[in-house]
């Protein structure tokens, strides 16, 4: 299970927030729905994550932060962060979804021995993915996995 545990502290952060507290409160009205501190807690600890997370981890970081919510309150508004479009949803073949910012794109490295998830940047298939044709049909990004073994399993 992912640990969100690895939190930021920074100017990048701060802007980050601020921006997804704006999307976030533009989303909520749109749809009127209740703008509860409970909900803007959690965009807080989403966006001071520095890792793919899955909620019961997410759940922990804030009840150990003595923020105490429910757990679904924590699973609906991961899923509101996704419909906001400031959170993706991932599912590797761990078969529990893991969430993560969604900024930029990016790849992901899946060990497939120990779980281990590593992003890193494909310029060059971001490119030729974006340049293919889909009829009828508007990405709003991509998701790429790769599994294989990562250098720590195989030096075992």
């Amino acid at each position: 299970m992912a640990q969100c545990l690895t939190c930021m502290h920074n100017d990048q952060t701060t802007e980050t927030h601020e921006k997804a507290t704006e999307k976030f409160t533009a989303f909520l009205t749109s749809r009127h729905l209740r703008k509860t501190p409970e909900r803007f807690e959690i965009l807080k600890s989403v966006v001071e994550c520095n890792e793919h997370f899955d909620a019961d981890s997410l759940h922990k970081m804030l009840d150990e932060k003595g923020y105490h919510v429910s757990r679904a309150t924590v699973y609906n508004t991961i899923e509101l962060l996704c419909g906001a479009g400031i959170v993706r949803k991932l599912l590797f073949d761990t078969h529990q979804a893991r969430y993560e910012l969604a900024e930029k794109t990016h790849c992901h490295l899946v060990c497939t021995q120990c779980g281990e998830i590593r992003e890193i940047d494909l310029d060059e298939i971001d490119k030729k993915l974006s340049a293919v044709s889909l009829r009828g049909f508007s990405p709003a990004y991509v998701s790429t996995c790769i599994y294989g073994i990562c250098e720590s399993c195989q030096n075992k």
